[in-house]
């Protein structure tokens, strides 16, 4: 045997071990598909509207506005209709749950508000999302 041959073993051993860890990397604890996981745990998107409802309400609000938000527009409208509209905070809930980045009651309340189309309980009833009224006949208890 001849020194470059018995360096040839020793070398596909270690090449072996470095191709085995790299394509194990990514599934250790601190790797790849570790940190994706936990990115996408990280944005879960009742959590962040939540988080940015918090800012203008109770926890019990935030909590009622966010049930089921698919992205922060429930709270994004909220906060909106608090800063510019006169709407209490209840009133507001009613306006802005189950709000989409598709509607925006926000909007549709403060131009019919501006234009003075009637009272707040009307308005909120022309602007609200449409899966409010459906949503009217299920009842959820959230405590």
């Amino acid at each position: 045997m001849t020194p470059d041959n018995s360096r040839r073993p020793l070398f596909r051993h270690l090449a072996g071990l470095g191709g085995l860890s790299l394509l194990l990397g990514p599934l250790a604890p601190g790797g790849a598909f570790a940190q994706e996981d936990e990115a996408k745990e990280a944005t879960a998107p009742q959590v962040s509207c939540y988080t940015a409802a918090t800012q203008a309400s109770d926890d019990y609000t935030a909590t009622q506005l966010c049930r089921g938000a698919r992205s922060t527009a429930p709270a994004e409208c909220f906060l909106r209709v608090q800063k510019e509209g006169s709407l209490t905070q209840g009133q507001a809930l009613q306006l802005c749950q189950f709000a989409t980045s598709d509607d925006d009651p926000a909007s549709c309340f403060l131009q019919a508000q501006s234009k003075s189309f009637g009272d707040d309980a009307r308005l909120l009833q022309l602007c609200q999302p449409p899966v409010t009224e459906f949503l009217r006949y299920c009842p959820v208890y959230v405590q």
